[in-house]
């Protein structure tokens, strides 16, 4: 295993897959998040939005970008 014995890689994949795990939720959150704001975004556009303006059945679009950066430092050699 080029150096590492089974017990080092078996930590780093445990670790590895809480790390994943914990990703997973975050965006879990992430995405919920985004959501609430898309529907007060729409809500706040509705409100603003003259009535006489308004054309049955036309909702609103939204397009929102989304940037994330997760960075962690390593010191598996």
């Amino acid at each position: 295993m080029s150096g590492h014995s089974a017990s080092d890689v078996q930590e780093r994949l445990s670790a590895l897959e809480l790390r994943v795990q914990q990703q997973e939720d975050e965006l879990t959150v992430m995405k919920a998040a985004l959501a609430d704001v898309l529907r007060r975004l729409a809500a706040t556009e509705e409100a603003a939005t003259p009535s006489s303006a308004k054309k049955p059945g036309k909702g609103v679009c939204v397009c929102v970008c989304v940037c994330v950066c997760v960075c962690q430092s390593t010191s598996w050699r």
